[in-house]
């Protein structure tokens, strides 16, 4: 008797209350799972999203499609590409032929370098030969010889006096 009480309570208290939009969206589950149940079997029960009266009041119409009658210019894309085509020309191949020449001239200029740097070299090794050469004994000897100088027949020696100290008063043998 307490359970039909209780059941009588229950419809009672529901039969005041209105549905809510979640009850009335669960209801509709429901009666989906139901009837998807029959036609697919009870494991497949798909939910399609329906737009509730919220998204339907909202919807604002859609712009009026026009007819274009004239295409854009397009000349001012056209000259940005060759523009951009022309700089990415100039940086992939002309840059690296520039730097290619001024390589190519800086190895030349140390090149040249080595040229002269041996031509130094070899006028430094005749020139050490010459000066070996002319100065010689023997060509000393010959070359003084022209000039008139002759070889010392007697070396002289000078004996110079004893040095006087400060204290000293003699004054040149006095």
């Amino acid at each position: 008797m307490a359970t039909a009480t209780r059941d009588a309570w229950v419809q009672a208290w529901e039969s005041d209350l209105a549905a809510s939009p979640a009850s009335r969206r669960s209801a509709s589950r429901v009666s989906a799972r139901s009837s998807s149940a029959r036609y697919y079997g009870r494991e497949a029960t798909a939910r399609i999203p329906q737009p509730g009266p919220e998204l339907q009041r909202r919807a604002q119409p859609l712009a009026k499609p026009r007819l274009v009658t004239r295409r854009r210019r397009q000349w001012p894309m056209i000259a940005a590409v060759l523009v951009f085509a022309a700089l990415l020309l100039g940086l992939a191949v002309v840059s690296p032929m520039l730097l290619s020449g001024r390589a190519t001239a800086a190895e030349s200029q140390v090149g040249h370098m080595q040229n002269t740097e041996a031509e130094l070299s070899a006028s430094i090794a005749a020139l050490s030969s010459q000066i070996a050469a002319l100065s010689a004994p023997d060509r000393v000897a010959e070359q003084a010889a022209q000039l008139g100088l002759q070889p010392v027949e007697r070396v002289y020696y000078l004996e110079s006096g004893s040095a006087g100290t400060e204290a000293d008063t003699t004054v040149a043998n006095r």
